[in-house]
């Protein structure tokens, strides 16, 4: 298995695939730094992590997600008043940007991750057996991943490293 800086770098042209957790982090972030602290489904992370975040999607350029993905982020970033007019005015111009790949949920649902992981996670796991890179916060995902020969990222093992582009 490539480290952290190994991976980053081989699929800076691909792309990568940033799961739920981090797309809320990062569109949270985005309309308020202050905001990931205590924002329900931001709580965990620090501004730091956010400021990692940014400077990993700024290096790769190239976003990838799946609609399962995108749907659990627009339900996720339930804000309220003009936080939640600007996510989703943020939301919008993400997905006017990313990179959309699906698999049809009938052929998902007869993987065998599906029983494990369910839709989403199948749904990462199919798009992503086709070279993208996954960064996330999910232990279990990655390591199901990397079984399968994935690449993926824990981003909990790159806060660590200081990494910068």
């Amino acid at each position: 298995m490539l480290d952290a800086a190994a991976l980053i770098e081989k699929h800076r042209a691909r792309g990568v695939l940033i799961d739920t957790s981090l797309l809320v982090l990062f569109l949270v972030g985005s309309v308020s730094r202050k905001r990931i602290l205590n924002f329900k489904r931001t709580g965990d992370f620090a501004i730091e992590d956010y400021d990692l975040l940014v400077g990993l999607i700024d290096w790769f350029g190239k976003l990838v997600a799946t609609p399962h993905v995108l749907s659990q982020v627009s339900d996720l970033t339930d804000l309220y008043g003009t936080e939640l007019i600007a996510v989703r005015s943020l939301f919008k111009a993400l997905v006017e940007q990313i990179d959309e790949s699906y698999d049809a949920s009938l052929l998902l649902v007869g993987d065998p991750a599906f029983e494990r992981f369910g839709l989403t996670d199948t749904a990462i796991t199919t798009v992503c057996s086709r070279g993208i890179l996954v960064l996330t916060t999910d232990a279990r995902l990655q390591i199901a991943l990397q079984e399968r020969g994935i690449d993926a990222l824990n981003f909990n093992h790159i806060r660590p490293l200081g990494w910068r582009p």
